[in-house]
This record gives structure tokens, sequence and C-alpha cells, in this order.
């Protein structure tokens, strides 16, 4: 029995918690499952599983062999997959992460569609405003918002989507509703941070076709885009964001928009992914989603 089968058995059992279940999915005799993972413990010279009459589990060190079987067996599949061609349905698990604010207003209502065009991709979502370690963290493909820094990951800007400035009542009653930009420089924003050196995100606008940057005063800064929406409505700040996240609040007089006659600059949507060759079926059809999703819903506004 080669490698590669041992690494399916194991991660099999490990995945149906039972001997007698993993040779059921795997249609294998169960001393055929008992040895090759005798036979990964006596090569690997370590114990990967506790067993009991009535199930098992995985030690601390099967536990860790356990996510490294897991993603060289989902790269050989996706790297036979990549050869297949199109004519092949995308299949495996799909691990993404997207921005909190994106996620929410934009793809998660819609990732319906893209269940019933592909039901044998198995989408596991993680949700972060802040950056991922795609290779350690196992991530397949990540969404951005905003300008990227260089780094050896493959970036593709997909789009954009319309931001908008806005405050709440109490906010603009107390500071006065701005005017122009140079108002600004007497009014505090509720700003956004990334990175650990807390990077302060400038606020950007077009005027007259060009692009103008602005630093606020912070009257409270977050690295959280759901905290970020919480301060504004509690009147910490004027607030610069998302349209379509914050257009229900805008709707129903829970933030006003303020400098209309200066629109915020569309934020720019990219995806990221480890490697440009051999890029998995199941990566390529979600990229190619997402751009016609971003496309169809009018949100990839011209770059001023």
């Amino acid at each position: 029995m080669d490698q590669l089968q041992t690494m399916q058995i194991y991660v099999q059992v490990v995945d149906s918690g039972s001997f007698t279940q993993a040779a059921e999915v795997l249609q294998l005799h169960r001393p055929t499952i008992t040895k090759a993972v005798q036979q990964l413990e006596r090569v690997l010279g370590v114990r990967l599983l506790h067993r009991t009459t009535r199930k098992v589990s995985v030690t601390i060190e099967g536990g860790e062999f356990y996510q490294r079987c897991r993603r060289l067996l989902e790269e050989v599949n996706d790297t036979f997959d990549s050869f297949a061609g199109h004519a092949v349905n995308p299949t495996g698990r799909l691990r993404l992460d997207l921005p909190v604010t994106l996620a929410k207003s934009v793809i998660i209502p819609a990732l319906p569609d893209f269940q019933k065009r592909y039901p044998q991709i198995e989408m596991i979502l993680g949700a972060t405003d802040q950056p991922v370690d795609l290779f350690n963290d196992g991530v397949d493909c990540a969404v951005r918002l905003g300008e990227l820094k260089d780094s050896s990951l493959v970036a593709r800007r997909i789009g954009a989507i319309p931001m908008v400035t806005c405050a709440s009542p109490q906010y603009l009653e107390r500071y006065g509703m701005p005017q122009n930009l140079e108002d600004l420089e007497q009014h505090r924003a509720v700003n956004f941070f990334t990175g650990r050196e807390r990077k302060v995100v400038h606020w950007a606008f077009c005027v007259k076709n060009t692009t103008v940057t602005r630093r606020l005063k912070s009257g409270i800064m977050t690295n959280e885009s759901e905290a970020l929406l919480a301060c504004g409505l509690a009147g910490l700040g004027l607030l610069q964001g998302v349209r379509p996240a914050l257009q229900p609040y805008l709707d129903k007089g829970l933030l006003v928009q303020v400098l209309a006659d200066f629109p915020a600059l569309p934020k720019p949507v990219s995806v990221l992914y480890p490697s440009r060759s051999h890029l998995a079926p199941k990566v390529r059809v979600f990229i190619n989603w997402l751009t016609d999703l971003l496309d169809q819903q009018q949100l990839t506004g011209a770059i001023c």
C-alpha cells in the first residue's frame, strides 16, 4: 500500500471517527483500514489515534498529521482537476476569506446562486478585515478591499465597490454638516486601521475627476467593520464605508449622507491566491462568479 493511499485512509478514519465507518465509505475491509493506520504509526514512530471500543480520537501528533494530510490530498486533487479541463465539474472544499462588510452585504446573500451552479463545491468561509496567511491557514482564495501591499501572492483586481460618507443625526446636530473637504478639519472621524502597525486608512474623494485623500482626526479608531458601523451609529464621528452595507441605515434615517458633491472614491475589490500556475477549478469558478456578481449589481463603479 503506497503512502498516498494510507494518508487517504487515515484522513477518512479521522473524519468518520470510526475504523468501521471509514471502511464502509472507502469500500475496503476493516482489517485493511487498521493495517494502514498501524503502518503509518510504525513509519512515523508516533501514535496517531486514541482507540476505544466506541470511537477513535486523534493525539496531538495525529491532529497535526491529519491537517497536513488534508492539505496535501486536496493539492493532489486540485492538480489533477487543473489538467482535466473545464469539462470536469469543480469539486472539493473551497476555503475562502472575505472582508466582513462585503461578505454580509454582497457575497453571502448571492451564495445560493453559486451553490446551485456548483453543488459539488463545499465552501468554508472565514470573514475578517485583517490580513491572513493563505499558506499556513490553508486558504484557497482571499477577497480584499482597497489597495494591496506587494507580496508573493497573486493579486487580481476584479472591480470596485461604491463607498459613501455619512454620519448619524446626533453627530450632525452636535458638530454641524460639513459643506466641503476643508470643513473636515473641524470634524472627527471613525477611522479604520489595519495590521499590527495600526495603519490608518485615508479617506478618498473624487473632486473634478481627481482623487483627493484626507487624513481625518479620529474620534475613535477600529480594525473591524461592524465596530466601525456601530461607532458611526453611536455618533462618535463621520463614517466612510461600503455603501451596500450602509444603505439600509441611510434608508431608515439612522445615518445621513454628507458631502454628496464630493463623492467617496469607489474601493477596489481584489482576489488573492497563492499561485498563478495550476489554479484549481473551484477557485477559478469562484473568481469568475464573483467578478460577474460585482458587474451585474453595478458595483464596479469607475475609478476617479
